[in-house]
Parts: C-alpha cells; sequence; structure tokens
C-alpha cells in the first residue's frame, strides 16, 4: 500500500451521497402551501426547546439502518444526470458515521469518521483502490472540497438534526449565563426555528412545536448563505436494543442539497434500529485493510495549498 501527502486523485466523487451525512438530510422544502402549524401563544425560550430537543435524540445515540440513496447531479451540457445505490448507515455518536454504497451487492464507496479523523474509500477501480484519509483538526474548506463537501466531517450528524442542541455556557467577569442559540418563529414555515453556531458558520434548525421533530436543517457560511441544507420526512419508530419503552422516532428520509454544485440526494432508511454496532465499521486501518486499498492519500494543508498552485 502507498501513502503519499501530494499525488493525483484519479476517482469520481459523488458529491451528493458525501453529504449525508449522512448525513442526509428532491431538495428544498417549500413554503407556498402556507404555514404548517399555528403559532403557539408562547414561543418556547432556547433552554425550553434545548431541553426537549435533547430528550428526543437521547436514545438515538446509535443508529443503523440500511439505505437507499438517489443522486441527482447537473450534466456538463444540460440535464441531471441520476443515479441509484443501495448500502447501510451506521452511526455512534457524538463522532462515529459510516455509510457504505453498493451495487449488486458490492461496496464501491465508503464514507466514515471517528473522534480524529475521516475518510473516504473509493473501491470502484478493482485494480487501484483509493483511500482519502483527513483529521478533523485539520479540516478546512480547501482541503474538505476534494471530497465535494462544503461542511465540515463533525457537521454532517448536525445537518441530520441527530446530535443535541448545545447547553448553557458561562460568560462575562461576572460568570452570568447566556444562551449559545436563539429561537424565534418563523411564520413563513409555521416552525420553531432554532438558530445555532457552527463549525464554519451557524445552523439553522426547523421544528415541529408540538413534537420538537426536525423538520429542516440549513448549515450557512459566515455570511449567511446556506453552504448544505436537509429536508426531513416519513418519521418512524426506532426500536432500542434492551429499552422496553415506547421508542424513539427518526426520519426515514432525508432530502440533502448542495446549492453551490446543485447536487442533491434523496437518502432513505430502513429497518433502522439503535443496537450494538461493530467497531469494526469506524476503524479506518481495518477498513483499508478489508477492502485492498492500494493507496491512501493524506489530506493535509499542505496538499490543499499545492493544489491552488
Amino acid at each position: 500500500m502507498i501513502c503519499r501527502g501530494v499525488a493525483g486523485v484519479r476517482w469520481v466523487v459523488l458529491t451528493a451521497v458525501v453529504g449525508v451525512v449522512l448525513s442526509g438530510l428532491g431538495g428544498c422544502a417549500t413554503t407556498d402551501d402556507g404555514p404548517r402549524f399555528e403559532r403557539p401563544e408562547i414561543v418556547p425560550n432556547y433552554a425550553q426547546t434545548a431541553n426537549r430537543f435533547n430528550a428526543r435524540v437521547e436514545r438515538l445515540d446509535r443508529v443503523w439502518a440500511s439505505t437507499v440513496v438517489t443522486i441527482r447531479t447537473p450534466k456538463e451540457h444540460g440535464g441531471t444526470r441520476i443515479d441509484q445505490a443501495e448500502g447501510y448507515l451506521q452511526i455512534e455518536q457524538p463522532d462515529k458515521t459510516s455509510l457504505s454504497i453498493m451495487k449488486l451487492g458490492e461496496t464501491y464507496f465508503y464514507l466514515g469518521s471517528d473522534e480524529e479523523g475521516y475518510w473516504w474509500l473509493d473501491l470502484s477501480d478493482r485494480d487501484h483502490k483509493v483511500a482519502l484519509y483527513g483529521l478533523h483538526a485539520q479540516a478546512t474548506p480547501a482541503i474538505v472540497a476534494e471530497l465535494g463537501l462544503p461542511v465540515h466531517p463533525q457537521e454532517l450528524l448536525d445537518l441530520f438534526a441527530l446530535t443535541p442542541l448545545p447547553g448553557r455556557k458561562t460568560a462575562g467577569a461576572a460568570s452570568s449565563v447566556v444562551a449559545p442559540g436563539t429561537v424565534d418563529w418563523d411564520d413563513q414555515r409555521g416552525m420553531l426555528k432554532v438558530t445555532v453556531p457552527a463549525k464554519w458558520g451557524t445552523r439553522a434548525i426547523w421544528l415541529d412545536p408540538v413534537t420538537m421533530a426536525p423538520q429542516r436543517t440549513e448549515l450557512r457560511d459566515g455570511r449567511g448563505r446556506v453552504r448544505a441544507a436537509c429536508d426531513m420526512a416519513r418519521y418512524t419508530s426506532v426500536p432500542v436494543r434492551g429499552d422496553g419503552r415506547v421508542p424513539p422516532k427518526m426520519a426515514s428520509q432525508y432530502r440533502v442539497e448542495f446549492p453551490a454544485s446543485q447536487s442533491r440526494a434523496t437518502i432513505e432508511l430502513y429497518g433502522t434500529m439503535n443496537k450494538p454496532i461493530s467497531s469494526r465499521a469506524f476503524d479506518f486501518q481495518n477498513l483499508v485493510e478489508s477492502y485492498g486499498v492500494d493507496e491512501v492519500i493524506l489530506l493535509r494543508p499542505e496538499r490543499a495549498a499545492a493544489k491552488r498552485r
């Protein structure tokens, strides 16, 4: 196996798939049909909203599901290319993700991450399988752009609104407690809108005011432009292994859009459950060896700088 810091990449990134993360949350939610919900008499504050939302995702700390991914990308000379594949999604919060993309039982692509880094395996060329690997701490927009990704790898679960909202923080000499985000009522969409900081800008989440189920997420840059958007639908129960309580609910359809590349993906989940997941799914070295990867390319700052020259 060859491991290089700077090397040519001979592979085609399925841009929309990378945004799944999951990922993922067709395209934008329509607002033409009027508000979905009536404005409540009292709009909850951030602490109240975060507490209820976090209670929803508490038992979604592990997620396993089979997937069907439909990818829509613009063709160079007009029109849209549509591809469909199957696979498996596996998540262990807060940092471990795994998405395999398969055709006819063979794995062609594998997106994943753990506490330290993230990776993309391109197994489509059986004669030369390539893996890209980067560290979360070194991730920059220029580096992850090589994966066709307009978001920080650690923002993928945020895009799917599966991570807890941040809690209150202390600030100022008087140690005053401040909310890390804001809550407003969106009259146009007829939903609660929560805005919190993100890795590269801000994140906006629209919530059902009754159940706190997320309906849409947008990751925005420092100027407020949407980097990635995800709409959620078709909520289903997620059985929790060893837990006899009423199971939590999670969307089974995620529609992802990357405005800059005009790429879109619809990710549908089947058989979703919370159960123990093999650590091998999140072990990069194990994946490289198991799939017989021929070349590992390290996504480093100097690589991104060299590509810009």
